[in-house]
C-alpha cells in the first residue's frame, strides 16, 4: 500500500487526497497519514471505524502510559484468580473438550491430534505431550515417536492415525459435548533473570475451575444470533456470548472498560486504552486455539473464522507475558503512538462523521473517518486523486457476523453504539443476500468513489478469490460503476507460514487492479505490470486479463471461459480458480 501511495505522489504530487471506502483496520489510511497525505477512510461498521479513529487520535505518549498504568493498577487484584496454592501465577490454562458417546455412553476426550503440544520451544528439548482420547491422560515422551502407550489406561495409540470418533465403540459422529477438562497450564517462573512461561501438567491446587460469566453484564447474556459464521459457535454448544469466556476473563474486561470510561483524561487517551482492552476480547477461553509447535494461543477469529476446536486455551489477560494479554497490548499501543508521532512532522487533524449526514461536507481535516455504507461518502465531487482499497472478498469473510463479538463489548464501553448489517456487501444465505446483491452494492460503492475522483484520478483495487463467481461479480460491479481496467499487477500478500495458512491450499497473492473512469478519452492500453512466473501468479494474471476483457465489454457472463483461455496462453493447465 505504501508503494502504491508513493507512486501516486510521484504522479500527482504530495498535495493530493487519498480515499479508502472499504477501510477496515486502516492499512491504507495509516500509510497515507504517515506520509502526511490528506486521507479519507470509511467502513460500514463502528468497530473498525472507531478503532481507526482512536489509533490516529493525537495525545502524548507519557500521558497514555500514565493512564495505562492506572488501568493496570486498578485491575491488578484480578491476577489473584490465577494464583496457585504455592503462590505462582498461571499465564494460560489449556483444556480439552470431554464429550459423551451417544452409543456406548462413555466419555471421550476430543484431542484433535495425538501430539497435543511440545513441551517447550527450545530446540534442545525433544519432549512433547501426547493425549489419550480414552481416559484423557497426557503422556510426556519424545516428540519424534510414532506410537505410544497411555500412562493412564495403557491404551496403545498411533500418533499419525485419524483423531475422530469414539475410541471405545468406534462409532463416528456420535459425540455430544459435555464439559471441558484442564490438562495443561503455563506457569510464570523466573529463569536467568527473565520471566518465562513454563508448560506443565495440571497439578492439585492449580486454579483451573471456571465459572459462568454471563451474569457479570447483560450484554453477555444476549443470545448468539444465527448466521453463516455464527453457526459454527451454535453448533459447538455456545448459546450466548458469555459462554465463550471464563468468569475471570470477563471480570477483567468489564472492570477494565468501566475503569477506562471513568478516567479523567482526554477522549483520545481513553479510546486508545478502550480499544486495547477490546482487542483482548478476541482471546475467549473456549475459542482460542493453541499452536502446539510454537506454544502460543491464537485469537478466536484467526483467519476470519470463528474457531471450531476441541482443544482451547484460556489466557490470563493480565499476565505480563503471553500473546495478546492486556499489559502487552497497552505497551504496543504506546509504541504505536510513538511510531506514528515520529513518522510525521505534526499530529494529523482527525475528524469523524456518519455517512449520509446532511449539511455542508467537512473539508478542514487531515484524516476524515466515516462510519456507514460507502454508497454515500462524505466527500466533494472530483476531490480525490487516488482511491486505494480492497472490497469485501465475496463470501470468504462474514465481516458483520465476526464483528458481532466486538460490538457486544464495544457497547459495554459505549452503550450508544448502533450496528446495521443490512447494508453489508457480502453474500449471506441467512440474511438473504445473494451474489447479485453483492455485485449491486459493490457497484454502488465504486460508482460513488468514481464521483469523488478527479478527471485524471485512479481507483486501485486489491482482490483475490478462488471462486469464478466472485470475479464475475467484481467485473460486473466495475463495469456498472463506469470504470475501465488499465493495469494489473500481482503481489504476495499472505504469509504461507502463518498458523492458518500452513499446509492448506490457500491463495497467497493479491491481484492489484488499476482503474480509471470509462468516460476518459483515449484510455491507455491495458498494461500487465508484472511478469507472471509461478503457477499462482499466472492464474491471477489470467483472471485479471479476463476481468479486464469483461469490464471493457460490459459483459461478465463469460469470465470463466476467458480465464481458461488466458491461462492456456500462459501455458498453465492447473486452475486455482473454479
Amino acid at each position: 500500500m505504501g508503494a502504491l501511495l508513493d507512486a501516486a505522489v510521484a504522479h500527482y504530487g504530495a498535495d493530493l487526497t487519498v480515499s479508502d471506502p472499504f477501510s477496515g483496520g486502516g492499512t491504507v489510511t495509516f500509510e497515507a497519514a504517515k506520509r502526511g497525505l490528506k486521507t479519507y477512510a470509511q467502513d460500514l461498521y463502528p468497530w473498525p471505524a472507531r478503532g481507526l479513529a482512536a489509533a490516529l487520535g493525537s495525545c502524548e505518549t507519557a500521558d497514555l502510559r500514565a493512564a495505562a498504568d492506572r488501568v493496570l493498577a486498578a485491575l491488578a487484584p484480578h491476577r489473584a484468580a490465577y494464583r496457585t496454592h504455592a503462590g505462582a501465577e498461571l499465564s494460560h490454562v489449556l483444556r480439552v473438550r470431554v464429550s459423551k458417546c451417544l452409543h456406548c455412553t462413555r466419555d471421550v476426550h476430543e484431542y484433535p491430534h495425538r501430539l497435543v503440544s511440545l513441551t517447550s520451544r527450545s530446540l534442545q528439548d525433544t519432549g512433547a505431550f501426547f493425549g489419550c482420547r480414552s481416559c484423557g491422560q497426557l503422556t510426556r515422551l519424545n516428540r519424534n515417536i510414532k506410537s505410544f502407550s497411555c500412562d493412564g489406561c495403557q491404551t496403545l495409540w498411533n500418533v499419525d492415525a485419524d483423531a475422530s470418533g469414539c475410541p471405545h465403540c468406534l462409532h463416528e459422529d456420535s459425540l455430544q459435548p459435555q464439559s471441558w477438562r484442564a490438562v495443561l497450564v503455563q506457569e510464570l517462573v523466573v529463569l536467568k533473570g527473565q520471566l518465562r512461561a513454563i508448560l506443565r501438567l495440571v497439578s492439585e491446587g492449580d486454579p483451573v475451575v471456571f465459572d459462568n460469566s454471563m451474569t457479570l453484564h447483560e450484554a453477555l447474556a444476549i443470545e448468539i444470533p444465527p448466521g453463516k459464521e455464527t453457526k459454527r459457535l451454535l453448533d459447538n454448544g455456545f448459546a450466548r456470548w458469555g459462554d465463550l469466556y471464563s468468569r475471570r476473563q470477563t471480570q477483567v474486561l468489564v472492570d477494565g472498560l468501566r475503569t477506562v470510561a471513568a478516567l479523567d483524561c482526554p477522549s483520545a487517551i481513553k479510546d486508545r486504552l478502550a480499544f486495547s482492552l477490546l482487542g483482548a476480547a478476541e482471546m475467549p477461553a473456549f475459542l482460542s486455539r493453541w499452536d502446539r509447535f510454537s506454544l502460543k494461543p491464537f485469537e478466536g477469529m484467526a483467519n476470519h473464522r470463528y474457531t471450531q476446536t476441541t482443544f482451547v486455551v484460556e489466557c490470563n489477560l493480565l499476565s505480563p507475558v503471553g500473546r495478546g494479554t492486556i499489559p502487552r497490548r497497552l505497551e504496543a499501543a504506546t509504541q504505536a503512538l510513538r511510531w506514528f508521532i515520529d513518522s510525521r512532522q505534526r499530529p494529523p487533524k482527525v475528524e469523524t462523521t456518519v455517512s449520509g449526514r446532511r449539511g455542508r461536507k467537512k473539508t478542514d481535516w487531515d484524516v476524515l473517518v466515516t462510519t456507514g455504507s460507502s454508497v454515500k461518502q462524505a466527500l466533494q465531487t472530483g476531490s480525490v486523486s487516488v482511491v486505494v482499497t480492497d472490497p469485501p472478498y465475496f463470501d470468504d469473510v462474514q465481516y458483520g457476523e465476526l464483528a458481532r463479538l466486538f460490538h457486544v463489548w464495544l457497547r459495554i464501553y459505549d452503550p450508544s453504539v448502533t450496528v446495521d448489517e443490512s447494508a453489508e456487501a457480502v453474500p449471506n444465505s441467512t440474511r438473504g443476500v445473494s451474489t447479485a446483491d453483492y455485485e449491486a452494492t459493490i457497484a454502488a460503492c465504486l460508482a460513488e468513489s468514481r464521483r469523488t475522483l478527479k478527471a485524471n484520478g485512479r481507483l486501485i483495487l486489491t482482490f483475490h478469490n478462488k471462486k469464478v463467481a466472485a470475479w464475475r461479480a467484481l467485473a460486473g460491479a466495475i463495469a456498472t460503476a463506469g470504470l475501465r481496467v488499465i493495469a494489473l499487477a500481482a503481489v504476495l500478500a499472505e504469509n504461507q507460514g502463518d498458523h492458518c495458512k500452513r499446509s492448506v491450499n490457500a491463495m497467497l497473492h493479491d491481484l492489484v487492479i488499476e482503474c480509471m473512469p470509462a468516460t476518459t478519452s483515449r484510455p491507455p492500453k491495458l498494461s500487465l505490470e508484472f511478469t507472471p512466473k509461478s503457477c499462482a501468479e499466472k492464474n491471477l494474471a489470467a483472471m485479471g486479463l479476463a476481468l479486464a476483457d469483461c469490464v471493457a465489454a460490459c459483459d461478465a457472463i463469460n469470465i470463466g471461459a476467458k480465464y481458461r483461455t488466458h491461462l492456456e496462453r500462459l501455458g498453465i493447465r492447473k486452475r486455482h480458480i473454479e
